[in-house]
């Protein structure tokens, strides 16, 4: 039995290589404990990290990775590590800073919310910034975004989101000879018809797919939700299941069977 999320995805043995990993989350959980877990092991493997925090801020997830082990002063001093900070740029906009770049994002999407290249801005900030650690020669990169159905919520369309992860997915496998994941987080909201419409067109892309869902019932001492993961097999048309507790410390989360 997988004590842990890295031993559940065999990251143990073997590093995923070019695949796109969905993870959702419901509106009695979060994704922190994951995201810290997923870094840690990645970084430690001299993996790269594009972090587009979306959700939360580059200081809330700067102090998320050190919780998680990771020294965040030499991994940024080695450009390991790159934020790109949509909230910070949306601060800049609302304080009126006539910086073009940090402002052309947001500026992209009041322009037209169906505009399905509303998004080029932000894809160019994440190509640049791969194109940035790859030069580092690690062994692979991530871009990770944090909650892409806030994309929706600042004004995108479906429309242009959709292309948008292909694009950033492409880039995984075309930026240089290094091998690259994307990492995509999002709540899943099954009253909300768009983001389900968002979240099944994001499931059926992704080769792995993580659920994560709180306690509906209340608080527990022994687990804070569910975690299902599935791992796809495109080639063979087959997946695999494992439906498990969750119970998070101050060093991350351990998963438990069912039934405790």
């Amino acid at each position: 039995m997988s004590s842990n999320v890295i031993s559940a995805l065999e990251l143990d043995d073997r590093l995923l290589l070019k695949n796109f990993l969905l993870v959702t989350k419901d509106t009695y959980s979060d994704l922190n404990f994951f995201f810290g877990d997923f870094v840690s092991h990645y970084v430690k493997e001299n993996h790269a990290i594009i972090f587009v925090n979306l959700a939360q801020s580059n200081s809330h997830y700067t102090h998320l990775l050190a919780k998680s082990g990771v020294n965040i002063k030499i991994i940024r001093d080695r450009q390991k590590i790159v934020f790109v900070d949509a909230i910070l740029e949306a601060g800049n906009l609302i304080e009126s800073i006539t910086d073009c770049e940090s402002t052309d994002f947001f500026n992209s999407l009041n322009k037209d919310c169906f505009d399905t290249n509303c998004l080029k801005p932000l894809y160019e900030c994440i190509k640049n910034a791969a194109e940035r650690v790859c030069t580092t020669n690690p062994n692979g990169f991530i871009i990770l975004i944090d909650e892409i159905n806030l994309l929706m919520n600042l004004g995108s369309s479906l429309r242009a989101v959709q292309p948008f992860i292909l694009q950033c997915h492409a880039l995984c496998s075309t930026i240089s000879n290094i091998p690259g994941n994307l990492l995509v987080g999002s709540v899943f909201n099954e009253i909300d018809h768009e983001n389900k419409k968002l979240v099944s067109y994001l499931s059926h892309l992704s080769d792995v797919k993580i659920q994560v869902e709180g306690l509906k019932t209340g608080f527990s001492k022994d687990t804070n939700g569910k975690i299902t993961i599935k791992i796809k097999n495109k080639g063979l048309c087959t997946s695999t299941e494992q439906k498990l507790f969750f119970k998070i410390g101050d060093k991350g989360a351990k998963l438990l069977p069912l039934g405790i």
